[in-house]
């Protein structure tokens, strides 16, 4: 069927409205990907070397695979990982479930627990290392009332990861809590109502009917939170910074500091195209593990 000329030029003024996403795409996403993988098949591994057009095959993949570096920090990534999703589902299901009831302020509530969300993650950071600092913040304070000495939140090897995954899954609660409760909302009232006569507890509708309504929307958060608990740069840059020592140095800050501190650009694209398979990989599992779930 012949298009109309009118439906022609409504399609060109389409094109012409996207094009300046697809230019932005192709320039500071899709280019970038492709050069990263090329680079990880070269020899550009020093400030002396950023021309090299030697190929070296997957001998930058057998440096990663073979470095101690890289297994603990990606060690750490998946402890900062699953630290960061039990938190952001627990919890977020847990609030979601109470601010859907009715109570005075409500709104209110609501509001302040999606600030942080809108807030910039160094900001956060700056204001968590000053709560936790172990001498000066009030934190510690409450301790020191006790007659205890409180923890070295971001000091301590064995808790700075933690305390880092904590901080950075508070920031993102918010999204975690609306969503929720945007689908406790689509719950009908009237199975609500049949359980309350039914005798039910409040637990009972929590585990009988809640829980059964938002499995669909709780994988769905299970997915977003597990690729997002990967993008933990920020997080860690803003509150520990790797330390101390590599403590709680992640997969994403050790390619930032291959890349940009120590110029070996092939090793750090080597260990990027790694580590994004290893989430694709991870999120297949997830995915079909929610399909296996819907259709049983």
């Amino acid at each position: 069927m012949k298009k109309s000329r009118m439906t022609r030029l409504e399609e060109k003024i389409a094109y012409l409205f996207i094009a300046p996403f697809l230019v932005m795409f192709a320039l500071f996403k899709l280019y970038p990907m492709i050069y990263g993988f090329v680079v990880s098949f070269w020899d550009r591994n020093s400030e002396m070397k950023l021309l090299n057009t030697t190929f070296v095959g997957l001998e930058n993949y057998i440096d990663v695979l073979t470095n101690r570096s890289f297994w603990q920090a990606f060690g750490h990534s998946i402890v900062f990982s699953v630290i960061y999703i039990i938190f952001l589902m627990v919890f977020g299901f847990i609030i979601a479930v109470i601010l859907n009831r009715k109570f005075a302020g409500r709104t209110v509530v609501r509001t302040c627990f999606y600030i942080p969300y809108v807030t910039n993650m160094i900001a956060v950071g700056i204001v968590f290392k000053y709560l936790l600092n172990p001498t000066r913040g009030p934190v510690n304070a409450i301790f020191r009332l006790f007659g205890a000495e409180g923890p070295r939140w971001f000091s301590s090897p064995s808790l700075a990861l933690p305390a880092a995954a904590v901080v950075a899954a508070w920031a993102a609660l918010a999204f975690h809590i609306i969503t929720c409760l945007a689908a406790l909302q689509e719950i009908p009232q009237d199975v609500y109502e049949v359980a309350e006569i039914e005798g039910a507890t409040f637990m009972q509708k929590v585990v009988k009917i809640v829980l059964p309504y938002l499995t669909p929307t709780l994988f769905m958060l299970l997915t977003i939170t597990l690729i997002n608990s990967f993008r933990n740069y920020t997080a860690i840059v803003g509150l520990t910074g790797g330390g101390p020592g590599t403590s709680s140095k992640v997969v994403s800050l050790l390619i930032y500091d291959d890349a940009f501190n120590f110029m070996k650009f092939s090793i750090a694209s080597a260990e990027g195209v790694i580590f994004t398979l290893f989430i694709i990989i991870v999120n297949s599992i997830f995915t079909k593990a929610r399909s296996v779930w819907e259709n049983r």
